[in-house]
């Protein structure tokens, strides 16, 4: 019995040791191993052209998956190209460093290093190269949205080009050109230049600009909403990609063909180009693609009623988001547990994910802000600050793997020792053993009560607490009911604006007590000075001007309703004491008291609005209409048109130089219907299949019941909103007016 015992034993510690082994073998990887080459040409005094090799092959292996890595690298090399004469390593090096900078968000960082490159390769008289970092220096423009020097580089690049006779440099500052006008909602000029572009492109026989022409192409049919068209140039661009061997923008593509089947219920063809972007951005280590790709799936599990598959992918989302602190993949994931979580009548778990999600919105939006004003700092002491942490770590890892041999040894030591005892003990008495388990019992049992007793003590005290918190929610409600009754009498009355607009309504439905939705209108005489309270009843006249406007305040709620109180004060000084009568004006001053007042420009205060605002002068028999971000619909002789706004909000943390707003007019000589409205309603969530009502649908739905006098119009899209959102809860305050002009 005992060699039997001592046989096992023996073998058990064999296996563990040649566990042991084969992990070890297991941990040495490429990267490892070109660490320890260049630590070792390093210290040897290797030539600085066979360092600058190795971290190349370093800095292209890490520059995705690590890119705080490869900085690191791309920093090691430009201090040792530095000492060389010839100025075309600094400079790409210079450019490594920028692009890393650049997808990581440091633009100003990002600006330095391009501008440096630049300036290396001109003094070399390297004029194709200088213009190539002309065109990354105009990117850190165009992603800051500062469109006039962004252009202004890209157009300085491309005479570079030009006079070169560069022909793949002429298309890429073409399609960058082409960036900026799409950007600016000029489809035609953009399509124009992505078109010429791709033509170059074409005839050099250069797959991967024709690649990217397509991909441009394909944003301007998203934004027109023809999907035939951009399914077409995707899948172009994606065969492009692959002949030119760039599997990274493979997969980005994929991705952006998943979403778009997915906008549009193809969710067969969605889950295909998921799964196909996935499986590329898994063998580049992209986990932030990774876990917003899981959400995606797990949601397209939801909409096919597969909800265990969508919780699986759900969590797993959530899992590497949570690793990595990823806050907008964070969101998405949460949201998508809460949803299945409420299809499965899981109704406390849904609100703790609904609670999460909501707590996750507010940390993404602090984020942002934050991100404004961060500024990445990478010194010489901070390198080595980190490779001391590195040594450090693998001398931790070499005391470790000790530990663990040791631990394996005492662990065999005490299975020698427990067996002994166990023969020792079956010699005793039976009695005094169990006289001793008795004892044992009786300990434990006194130590259940304790605990039982800790336990009911506990929960006398949480049961106090939930109703202290009650109490205090109480007198929330009550000052939160008050407050609304105070905005409630902010607002227009509906007699008064119906005095002016007979046929026409107000859909009005915050999602709390509070909104931060609200909406506006004043009538001001051109003849005599207007008065100030805007609802005084005054008789209409020929020199009159009518200003109707709906307003969407960052958030909802408390904060959204105060941003909505200061709205309406700035909108009652612009129109009736200021007399600006002009809609992009009244944006325009709009947006500078905003900034003025919340002190912008010095605060980390990013709050600010979306609106669209109309002037209805029945003399001239015109309508002039200016939008932040929220657009207008209106119907004439039974057609419906769109009228965008500008893709800018009131306040907020913008380049001022370049904000203003646009004024559009149209001729309301012939009866004219009107919409202008906030975005709660198109976004919210609901339906057979659990997703936003969207935008194209909304616009559809209008035109659809036009023809319905306008109390029925209301009746009918607060009866559709119901019937949508089902048991989701309402995501947002929903303000749309209507009215009929003639």
């Amino acid at each position: 019995m005992k060699l039997r015992t001592l046989h096992i034993i023996i073998t058990v510690l064999i296996a563990l040791c040649a566990s042991y082994n084969a992990r070890g073998q297991q941990s040495t990887t490429l990267l490892d191993s070109l660490n320890s080459k260049l630590q070792r040409n390093y210290e040897n005094g290797a030539p600085p052209e066979d360092n600058l090799k190795i971290l190349r092959t370093l800095y292209d292996m890490t520059k995705i998956s690590s890119p705080y890595l490869a900085l690191e690298y791309a920093g090691q090399a430009l201090q040792i190209a530095t000492a060389d004469p010839d100025t075309t390593k600094p400079a790409e090096w210079n450019e490594a460093i920028g692009d890393i900078y650049f997808e990581q968000k440091v633009y100003y960082m990002a600006m330095e290093n391009y501008y440096d490159a630049y300036r290396l390769y001109k003094a070399r008289e390297d004029n194709i190269r200088s213009a190539y970092a002309l065109l990354r220096y105009g990117d850190t423009y165009f992603i800051q949205n500062v469109e006039e020097m962004a252009m202004a580089n890209y157009g300085k690049a491309d005479s570079i080009f030009i006079e070169n006779a560069h022909d793949e440099g002429h298309a890429e500052s073409l399609m960058r050109m082409g960036r900026v006008e799409l950007g600016l909602y000029q489809y035609d000029k953009a399509m124009a230049l992505f078109q010429k572009a791709h033509s170059i492109a074409h005839l050099v026989n250069n797959p991967r600009l024709q690649a990217l022409s397509f991909s441009y192409m394909a944003e301007i049919y998203d934004q027109e909403d023809e999907y035939d068209n951009e399914e077409t140039n995707l899948n172009n661009a994606v065969t492009q990609f692959r002949i030119a061997g760039e599997k990274y923008e493979m997969a980005k593509i994929y991705f952006r063909l998943g979403e778009m089947h997915f906008k549009n219920d193809d969710l067969d063809n969605a889950y295909t180009n998921f799964m196909r972007s996935y499986n590329i951005f898994t063998t580049f280590g992209t986990n932030k693609q990774v876990s917003s790709i899981n959400s995606r799936l797990g949601r397209i599990s939801y909409l096919q009623g597969d909800l265990g598959t969508a919780e699986t992918q759900a969590k797993r989302a959530l899992s590497i988001a949570d690793a990595n602190q990823w806050l907008i993949e964070k969101a998405e994931a949460l949201q998508l547990l809460s949803d299945i979580n409420n299809k499965l009548g899981r109704v406390d778990s849904a609100y703790i994910y609904l609670t999460r999600f909501t707590s996750a919105q507010d940390s993404v939006f602090q984020a942002k802000k934050e991100e404004s004003f961060s500024e990445l700092q990478v010194t010489i002491s901070t390198q080595e600050k980190e490779k001391e942490l590195a040594v450090a770590e693998q001398t931790i890892q070499r005391k470790q793997n000790v530990t663990n041999l040791i631990i394996i040894i005492s662990i065999i030591v005490a299975l020698f020792l427990v067996y002994a005892v166990i023969n020792f003990l079956r010699a005793k008495k039976m009695n005094s053993l169990l006289s001793k388990t008795n004892d044992e019992i009786n300990q434990k049992n006194t130590e259940i009560t304790k605990q039982r007793d800790q336990l009911e003590s506990v929960t006398a005290e949480l049961r106090q607490r939930n109703d202290d918190i009650e109490a205090v929610n109480e007198a929330i409600n009550s000052s939160i009911k008050y407050a609304a009754r105070i905005q409630g009498a902010m607002l227009p009355n509906a007699d008064f604006i119906h005095k002016h607009f007979p046929d026409g309504f107000i859909y009005f439905h915050p999602r709390e007590l509070v909104s931060g939705d609200f909406y506006w209108f004043s009538e001001v005489k051109c003849q005599r000075p207007p008065s100030l309270f805007r609802r005084k009843d005054v008789s209409e006249d020929d020199g009159s001007k009518l200003i109707m406007a709906v307003i969407d305040c960052t958030g909802h709620g408390v904060p959204g309703a105060f941003m909505s109180m200061l709205g309406d004060a700035f909108l009652n000084q612009i129109v009736n004491l200021q007399k600006i009568v002009k809609p992009d004006e009244i944006l325009n001053e709009l947006h500078n008291l905003v900034r003025t007042t919340l002190q912008q420009e010095t605060t980390e205060n990013n709050d600010g609005m979306d609106a669209a605002i109309i002037v209805v002068d029945k003399a001239a028999r015109t309508l002039q209409f200016a939008g932040a971000k929220n657009p207008l619909i209106y119907i004439q002789d039974g057609k419906a048109e769109k009228i965008n706004g500008d893709l800018k909000s009131i306040g907020g943390i913008q380049k001022e130089e370049f904000h203003t707003f646009t004024c559009h007019e149209i001729d309301i000589t012939t009866p004219t219907t009107i919409y202008i409205y906030s975005d709660g309603y198109q976004d919210q969530f609901g339906g057979d299949k659990g997703r936003k009502f969207m935008a194209k649908k909304f616009r559809e739905f209008l035109v659809e019941i036009a023809n319905n006098p306008f109390d029925k119009q209301n009746e009918i899209l607060y009866k559709r909103f119901i019937e949508w959102r089902g048991n989701t809860i309402q995501m947002d305050d929903t303000t749309i007016l209507g009215v009929k002009v003639s």
